[in-house]
């Protein structure tokens, strides 16, 4: 801190007056220190881990695509590894995550979370509201096995046929011969 021309700046924490008053408390050294080698591991493992992650949701991708009318959304090669966005038409996307409560899925960022509107990146990547709103967000992560994923895909696909199964506009569409 400059002391001219002094700044007015109010204390972040209040206490023992460490930092001039402006930051109570020492630091946990071997709390950074961790953190620093976290860092090292995660830096050295980067590489292997996004291919890993990339495998994964390449082979969850795979075995979703048994479900007729899907749409990954983004460009495969630009995604993120460990990401995968897939709009499930003659679903909602809410009611789809409800019925998977063993997989930690999201239906919405987390900054939309409190609107009840389609996703704005799906809906500048093309997809209708109807399809934004259809849409599921799986995460991988560095502990995440092909057997969980095979799994997972399973437990996707059987709940997106009954779902589509209870729904009236799904089955008009599979007799009037669109689906």
């Amino acid at each position: 801190m400059r002391k001219k021309p002094r700044a007015r700046l109010a204390p972040q924490m209040h206490g023992g007056g460490h930092e001039w008053g402006m930051r109570s408390g020492t630091l946990a050294t071997h709390q950074i220190a961790g953190m620093g080698a976290a860092f090292e591991i995660a830096k050295a493992q980067l590489a292997a881990d996004a291919e890993h992650l990339a495998g994964l949701r390449d082979l969850l991708w795979q075995r979703l695509q048994v479900l007729p009318r899907i749409l990954r959304n983004g460009d495969p090669g630009r995604a993120a590894p460990h990401v995968l966005n897939v709009s499930f038409d003659g679903v909602e996307g809410e009611a789809l995550r409800a019925s998977l409560p063993g997989l930690a899925v999201s239906s919405g960022s987390a900054c939309s979370s409190a609107t009840q509107e389609p996703s704005y990146v799906l809906r500048a990547l093309g997809r209708d509201d109807e399809l934004a709103n259809a849409s599921l967000r799986f995460s991988l992560g560095r502990g995440t096995t092909a057997e969980q994923v095979e799994k997972a895909a399973a437990a996707v696909i059987e709940q997106v046929l009954w779902l589509r199964e209870l729904s009236p506009i799904w089955v008009s569409d599979r007799v009037s011969g669109d689906a």
